[in-house]
């Protein structure tokens, strides 16, 4: 037989592992780099002072939306004379600041009707809200309300809810109805609601607790307690008066660059950020019962546009002119 294939063996020096190639080199430091950087916390966000005379959920979405958005740190001061940026309820809060705002300074808004928008450029609308009638739906109405009139009918004497129009709301609201309607119809209208013997409980949230028990069956609040009533276990009816004979009472929020703020470019970029569509969308999400103006903002189930209901058209530097005598008036309502 012959002998099987013999092993070779390898012979001469040594096989080395060849040196890292610089190119390769580099490529492992830059990655190193990357991934140190991807550790590391993110830069600290500029402070911006912001007041607030919003609802604290409308405010507290302000604050998370702008750290998310990376934009600023958000801080709710409660002195306008403290604050760099203004959020109003509503535009004649925001025209009751005077001096302290910055006529010209807030973005032009183009994708916005112009009914919605200040001409002197002193505030811009984020959102909206709106007065609304909640009903009981257990209730057994003698008829169906459907417009602020009907709270002067004497077939809901006792069973009605609101604020008393001295306080809240209860100022613009008149303010607006008297610049639209005139004052002497508005004063009226309110003689005939208090003649029905309302009950007043302090606030919108109270009003909506009245109807939602059954205490009341209609209640006068603002879309906030009407998102929170129709999606509470009360499945709280609501109404927006007025749609077929003039229009429901749509307040703009009010968002305004103050003069004392020093106009910091982190304020202009938040400014700048709360005038477009993305912050109304998110806001309109997270705070149930804000309204976005522009019709092309997508919705969260249940909520509504303002492009869905005919609004009153609003002059707001007359409300701005009588809300200091309507609420004087008003101080002491219902009594007369």
């Amino acid at each position: 037989m012959s002998p099987g294939p013999r092993r070779l063996r390898r012979t001469g020096p040594a096989r080395r592992v060849p040196p890292v190639r610089p190119a390769r080199a580099a490529l492992a430091a830059a990655l190193a780099g990357v991934l140190l950087v991807a550790c590391r916390p993110p830069a600290p966000l500029p402070e911006v002072r912001v007041y607030a005379g919003v609802s604290p959920l409308a405010a507290q979405a302000l604050v998370t939306l702008a750290n998310a958005r990376r934009l600023a740190r958000v801080v709710l001061v409660g002195d306008l004379r403290d604050a760099e940026i203004a959020w109003f309820g509503e535009p004649a809060a925001a025209l009751a600041a005077g001096p302290l705002l910055v006529p010209g300074s807030v973005p032009a808004q183009p994708d916005l009707e112009a009914r919605w928008k200040d001409p002197g450029r002193r505030w811009f609308p984020l959102c909206a809200r709106s007065r609304v009638l909640l009903l009981n739906p257990k209730a057994r109405l003698p008829f169906e309300p459907r417009q602020l009139r009907d709270l002067t009918d004497p077939r809901l004497a006792g069973r009605v809810a609101l604020v008393p129009f001295g306080s809240g709301s209860g100022p613009v609201t008149a303010a607006a109805l008297a610049a639209t309607f005139g004052e002497g119809p508005t004063l009226a209208l309110l003689d005939g609601v208090a003649r029905q013997r309302p009950q007043l409980p302090a606030s919108d949230d109270e009003v909506q607790a009245l109807v939602a028990s059954g205490a009341a069956d209609v209640g006068l609040a603002g879309s906030e307690q009407a998102a929170a009533g129709a999606a509470s276990a009360a499945s709280l009816e609501v109404v927006y008066p007025d749609q077929a004979i003039g229009g429901t009472l749509v307040f703009p929020t009010a968002v305004a660059l103050l003069e004392k703020g020093g106009r910091s470019e982190p304020a202009i970029r938040l400014l700048d950020w709360l005038a477009g569509a993305d912050a109304e969308q998110l806001l309109a999400a997270r705070a149930p019962g804000y309204l976005p103006l522009r019709s092309d903002v997508a919705l969260p189930p249940g909520a509504r546009s303002v492009a869905s209901l005919r609004a009153l058209h609003i002059d707001w530097d007359r409300v701005a002119g009588l809300v200091p005598a309507l609420a004087q008036r008003l101080a002491r309502w219902p009594t007369p």
